[in-house]
């Protein structure tokens, strides 16, 4: 009962707050948001094969399900024993009804960032060099969902999976070398605009937004390596780390912070340590360095 009460005080003080400091145009643009979410639904069922339709709404629909239920089963364990029957279901049914609501807006929130994505990837004047993103973001992406979804055969299959993500690095750092030796290759075209004239700022601000993609990509396949790499022998790190800690590692080391309650044990572990702390070099000096030189510059 107590753990009940708890819940209940934080949700009103987290309403009431939340209320006080929402302006209006912070309002309008959460209802945007959610317009642009549920488009996004939308567009996911609009596709002119019957099949392909189909299949999505299937794959939608179990993925949600799957999602919904299992966050439900853990939320009911939380529950306390001793509450009466009616008070029970009660609790069950907002949990399920929430339940359901956060995760509609999450994944459709998710779908909306990944068009995004592949919006600004595929918006590159430079043909070579988004073609080299957008597979290397589809690599990426693909083995993320895989490690989500299905954390031991991702495990099982780390041969495979550091080919590819190897494929997905070296892909990306040759786009990074490109950006380093002449950043004006990622300047950004508007397909959709009627006028020939685009402001400078929204030029610059599309420029950083995919030095900021980038960056994150190569974050992200050098932490997948690095679950690979801790698959490939046992005690590969020390202290027998999950794959979160894996990508907290990745994250700690290529900011050269590097704690050290994590720590490269095999030949395999000690070679990835070394490409971090390279690719960190050329990412966080190197690369952004010439990203803001050519914007000053223009």
């Amino acid at each position: 009962m107590v753990r009940v009460a708890f819940l209940l005080i934080t949700l009103l003080a987290i309403i009431v707050v939340t209320y006080k400091r929402i302006s209006q145009k912070q309002f309008q643009s959460g209802k945007k948001l959610i317009k642009e979410i549920n488009n996004q639904y939308r567009a996911l069922f609009k596709e002119r094969s019957s099949t392909f339709k189909i299949g999505q709404s299937i794959t939608i629909l179990f993925s949600q399900g799957f999602l919904i239920f299992a966050i439900v089963i853990g939320v009911f364990r939380l529950l306390p024993e001793d509450l009466d029957n009616s008070y029970n279901i009660t609790l069950k049914i907002l949990s399920i009804v929430m339940t359901f609501i956060f995760m509609y807006f999450v994944v459709g929130y998710l779908l909306l960032s990944i068009s995004r994505v592949y919006k600004y990837l595929y918006k590159i004047e430079d043909k070579n060099t988004k073609t080299d993103l957008l597979i290397s973001y589809f690599i990426i992406s693909m083995y993320m969902t895989i490690l989500i979804i299905f954390p031991e055969q991702f495990g099982e299959n780390y041969k495979i999976g550091l080919i590819g993500v190897g494929i997905s690095y070296l892909l990306t750092l040759k786009v990074l070398l490109n950006i380093i030796r002449s950043p004006k290759i990622i300047k950004y075209h508007e397909h959709d605009t009627e006028v020939d004239y685009i402001d400078e700022n929204e030029r610059h601000r599309n420029i950083t937004t995919i030095s900021g993609i980038i960056l994150i990509m190569v974050i992200l396949s050098l932490g997948l390596a690095v679950c690979f790499v801790s698959n490939s022998s046992v005690g590969a790190y020390s202290n027998n780390p999950i794959y979160f800690d894996l990508f907290y590692y990745t994250v700690i080391t290529f900011a050269t912070i590097g704690y050290g309650d994590i720590s490269p044990v095999s030949t395999g572990a000690k070679l990835m340590a070394v490409i971090i702390s390279i690719t960190s070099i050329l990412c966080l000096t190197i690369f952004l360095s010439s990203v803001m030189s050519y914007k000053n510059e223009e």
